[in-house]
This record gives C-alpha cells, sequence and structure tokens, in this order.
C-alpha cells in the first residue's frame, strides 16, 4: 500500500515538475522572442500533453504570435494552418469551451495582420468566435486578455474599441494575479498590451505605471523598456 501511495506522489511531483519547466521554457520563449526556443515548446508540450492538446495548440500560438515581433512571415505561414485546424479539432470535441475560440480567433487575427486583405474572409469569424469565448468564459484570464487584443488591433469601424481594450486587459491582467501568475508570459503579454490601450486613449501616465510594474516584476522585460523608453521621449 505504502509502496503505490510513494509511486502515485513520484508520478505527480514528475508531472507537476514538467508542468513547471512547460511554463518556464514558454516564458523565456516570449522574453526573447525567439524562434527555436519556441519551436522547443511545442515539441515539449507534443511530448507531454499530446499533439492534440490544448496545451500544445498554446505553445503553437506563442511561436506564431513570436513571428510578429520579429516578422518571420515565412514561420508564421508555415505552422498557421496547422494550427487553426488543431483549434478547430479542440473545438469540434468541446464547444462549451471558450478558451480554444478565443485562441482562433486572434490566430484569425494574426492572418490579418500579415494580409489586411484577409480581413474579408476571417474578420467576421473572429469577431464571432472571440464573442462567444468571452460568454462562454467570461472568468477565463485568457479570454480577457485576447479579447482586449480584439478590441485593441481591430479597426475601430469593424468594432474596435480601446476604451473596451483597456477594460478587458484590466480584468486579465486582475484574473492572473488571483491566480499568482508570476512566471507566466500571458500575464507579462496582458500588462504591457494594458499599456498600449492606455497610450492609444492617451492616458500615458497609466501606460508608463503599467510599464514600470512589469519592468518590476521582470527586470529582463526588454520589450516593455523599449515601450517605456519611447513614451519619455516624447
Amino acid at each position: 500500500m505504502k509502496t503505490s501511495i510513494l509511486a502515485g506522489l513520484l508520478l505527480w511531483s514528475n508531472f507537476w515538475l514538467q508542468a513547471q519547466s512547460q511554463q518556464e521554457l514558454e516564458y523565456a520563449a516570449y522574453l526573447k522572442a525567439g524562434k527555436s526556443l519556441w519551436e522547443r515548446c511545442v515539441d515539449q508540450a507534443n511530448r507531454q500533453h499530446g499533439g492534440e492538446s490544448f496545451e500544445a495548440a498554446m505553445a503553437a500560438y506563442g511561436l506564431l504570435n513570436s513571428t510578429m515581433a520579429t516578422e518571420d512571415e515565412t514561420t508564421f505561414d508555415d505552422n498557421v494552418d496547422q494550427v487553426v485546424d488543431h483549434l478547430k479539432a479542440i473545438i469540434k470535441e468541446k464547444p462549451e469551451w471558450g478558451e480554444p475560440q478565443a485562441v482562433l480567433s486572434t490566430v484569425y487575427g494574426l492572418k490579418m495582420a500579415y494580409s489586411p486583405m484577409k480581413g474579408i474572409i476571417y474578420g467576421s469569424k473572429s469577431g464571432s468566435l472571440i464573442e462567444s469565448a468571452v460568454k462562454l468564459q467570461p472568468e477565463s484570464p485568457l479570454v480577457q486578455k485576447l479579447y482586449g487584443s480584439y478590441k485593441l488591433y481591430t479597426p475601430s469601424m469593424f468594432g474596435g474599441d480601446a476604451e473596451e481594450a483597456v477594460k478587458a486587459f484590466t480584468l486579465a491582467v486582475q484574473l492572473y494575479e488571483d491566480l499568482d501568475s508570476s512566471g507566466n508570459w500571458l500575464y507579462l503579454d496582458a500588462l504591457v498590451h494594458l499599456a498600449l490601450s492606455y497610450r492609444k486613449i492617451q492616458q500615458t501616465d497609466q501606460a508608463i505605471s503599467v510599464l514600470e510594474k512589469a519592468i518590476s516584476l521582470e527586470p529582463d522585460f526588454n520589450w516593455a523598456k523599449a515601450i517605456l523608453a519611447s513614451y519619455q521621449k516624447n
């Protein structure tokens, strides 16, 4: 009996350590905007959770998202269709789950960022998915963060609203903090986008305050440092 309990504890401990190492690897990949690190994240998530898992989809989303910083459209194009198919399969299996819908909405948004003319195809799809995600899981920090991105980056004539983005990112940050999300790249990303949303509505002091908070939490957050420096020059 004791042997069985010990084996169970060791199995759980190993699972917990693997989950932690995946989060740490994704955190490092985000800070460095590193393609090779994100590819390692995808490979590790596939090994630990299976290629059809939401964890694997999130790692692949991280890779797609990172291409925006480096304008690496080739890597984006090489991976995006597989990620879309992966997310669609999860949504089909669990239509009551909002987070995969929010991520797919954002992937469509990335498609449009690279090719604005694709807005004709993906604009309404992206909007419908993110609205559905918010209805299904309004208390998910991931859903609120991605809803904020949708409101921030969508043109106002198609439903974009920077003030709504501020509200969504503020809620996302609060929800991440309630979960003690230190070491979570999505929490840092929510903070920097909250700052960008404040800046868009000309509340620069609030933007600077949020950026300073992000940098205090992660001194190696070079993107936040660069944005803060640009604000201070103006």
